[in-house]
């Protein structure tokens, strides 16, 4: 994965490329009175999305709301600078 984006304390949007599909995942944290809103993006582009979008997409719908739970936590720590 590489960093195609980061906005310190904001956001970050990494990407990931195989031939022929591309993952782009987007973060953003934003402050509400409640504490700290993590929105979270993912794309997938190329002519094997349809396929590949599939087979990534289940374990990302499971292991996503544990990722973004850890990066709010942090967030609201003062220990994530994205």
């Amino acid at each position: 994965m590489n960093f195609i984006s980061v906005v310190p304390n904001k956001s970050f949007t990494v990407e990931s490329r195989i031939p022929l599909f591309r993952m782009v995942f987007e973060h953003e944290l934003n402050a509400t009175a409640a504490g700290t809103e993590v929105v979270h993006r993912v794309t997938f582009s190329g002519g094997l999305s349809f396929l590949l979008g599939r087979i990534v997409g289940n374990p990302l719908r499971t292991g996503l709301p544990i990722t973004l739970a850890s990066l709010k936590r942090l967030a609201e720590n003062g220990r994530v600078a994205a």
